[in-house]
C-alpha cells in the first residue's frame, strides 16, 4: 500500500477527521458537536469509543440550518 501524502481519496471514500479537527474548522467546542450529533443535527461514525466525522457530509447538514440575509 502507498502510504504518499499527495495521494488522493477517490471521490466514493471519505476522509473521517477527529471532532479535534472538526471543531477547530467550524470554530465551535466539542461539547457543541458532541450535542449536534446527539441531536441528530450532524452525522458522525462512531466504532466503539471512536467518534469521527466526514466533513462534506457535516457541511451539507449544516447547509440546511442556513438562513437568507434578511433585507430591511
Amino acid at each position: 500500500m502507498n502510504t504518499n501524502s499527495t495521494e488522493t481519496l477517490p471521490q466514493d471514500e471519505a476522509e473521517l477527521i477527529t471532532p479535534e479537527q472538526l471543531a477547530q474548522r467550524l470554530n465551535v467546542s466539542r461539547r457543541c458537536l458532541a450535542n449536534w450529533a446527539r441531536d441528530k443535527i450532524i452525522p458522525m461514525v462512531k466504532i466503539g469509543r471512536i467518534c469521527r466525522f466526514d466533513l462534506q457530509k457535516v457541511r451539507a447538514a449544516l447547509a440546511h440550518y442556513e438562513r437568507a440575509a434578511i433585507t430591511r
